[in-house]
């Protein structure tokens, strides 16, 4: 290559990026909370009603954007108004009020990225599975005991094999596990 300071040509597939990364210091966390059965959602909304739990989540995602489908986002509406929240819908006429919405999960990191120095990945299943690889942390409240449901959180002991911290807690009803778990 004449005039080049470069001794071979390089190819732009040696230029493909890893699944992209937002901000030098942007975390991609994820939180939510599982019964033994994997059973996280019935209906639409928790099995549950977990005072301890519910504060462990508003505590731990205060500050950072939250992202979510539109599911979740209709359980957590009276929560909206006091926290940056991204709704991922496919139905571009789609409004979320006080929320922002985006058309699929690369946009909704995007854009949480831009809202706050920090996002959590709040559900559902589907969203769940797919963020798995892009996510550094997850926040899992583990529920000792089984619930019935129609929404399980994915297998992620393959993913996230690395414990971090783990707060042992016997609440009113089942025993919680809070653990933080890194890859």
């Amino acid at each position: 290559m004449e005039g080049s300071t470069l001794s071979a040509p390089i190819h732009a597939t040696e230029y493909e990026p890893e699944p992209k990364k937002h901000l030098q210091n942007h975390m991609i966390r994820m939180i939510a909370a599982c019964a033994r059965n994997r059973v996280m959602g019935a209906g639409g909304t928790l099995p549950w009603q977990i005072q301890e739990d519910w504060e462990y989540f508003l505590e731990s995602t205060k500050g950072g954007a939250l992202l979510m489908g539109r599911r979740c986002y209709e359980d957590f509406t009276d929560y909206v108004q006091d926290r940056e929240v991204v709704v991922l819908s496919r139905d571009p006429s789609r409004e979320f009020p006080y929320a922002h919405r985006a058309g699929n999960l690369q946009d909704g990191l995007d854009l949480a990225a831009s809202l706050a120095p920090d996002t959590w990945i709040c559900g559902g299943e589907g969203i769940y599975r797919e963020a798995m690889p892009l996510a550094e942390e997850l926040y899992l409240t583990q529920i000792d005991q089984e619930y019935e449901g129609d929404v399980c959180f994915p297998k992620w002991e393959k993913v996230f094999n690395r414990e971090i911290s783990r707060k042992e807690m016997n609440s009113k009803a089942p025993k919680l596990t809070f653990l933080v778990l890194g890859k």
